[in-house]
């Protein structure tokens, strides 16, 4: 089987939760809710090599402890977000994850996925983008034609504005899959998106 992706937006936020297929491998990209409408979308034939995790907030993570409880899979979240997801954690838009969760490598192998890491704090200071060959998961940091808030716990412009200076280098072609709304490229936002002019 070749690279497919699932998304199933959920919630009231409306946020994008993705599960990438390769060669019967499986990553699942921000895990919100709904673990068992997730589990649907993936054939028991296939090994689930982990859960990446863009950022700690709530809406992105609280099916994260029921997927890990089927597949024992490893939780890769960036360690400046672990705040969020403590279970004594009390910033609005946090949960606990009780799982153990791992850190990031900005070059590291999932299971069968090569992929790199970027540390794009702004929307929280553990915010990060995921590149999987011409696929780029950004989580929080960059939607299509706007970005995300930085008026949240650990929250930063002046580092989402550097970060965005960061992700216009990119490819053009290279797809951008947010936590919320459509997809679209890298291209596409420096050309049309206001805050990256």
């Amino acid at each position: 089987m070749s690279m497919k992706l699932d998304v199933l937006p959920i919630g009231l936020y409306q946020e994008n939760i993705y599960i990438l297929h390769d060669n019967n491998h499986v990553l699942i990209v921000d895990p919100g809710r709904y673990y068992k409408e997730i589990m649907k979308c993936i054939d028991d034939k296939e090994i689930v090599d982990g859960i990446l995790l863009t950022h700690g907030h709530d809406d992105h993570t609280q099916a994260t402890d029921d997927l890990y409880d089927v597949y024992h899979c490893p939780i890769y979240l960036h360690e400046n977000d672990l705040v969020l997801v403590d279970k004594n954690a009390n910033h609005g838009y946090d949960a606990p994850i009780y799982s153990p969760i791992n850190s990031y490598e900005p070059h590291m192998t999932v299971g069968n996925f090569k992929l790199d890491i970027y540390h794009t704090p702004g929307h929280t200071a553990g915010s990060v983008c995921i590149r999987y060959r011409n696929l780029l998961f950004s989580g929080d940091t960059l939607f299509m034609s706007s970005i995300g808030r930085t008026d949240l716990y650990s929250g930063n412009e002046e580092e989402m504005m550097n970060s965005l200076r960061f992700l216009i280098t990119l490819p053009h072609d290279l797809k951008v899959l947010p936590g919320h709304g459509p997809s679209t490229t890298i291209g596409q936002e420096i050309r049309c998106n206001p805050f990256l002019r």
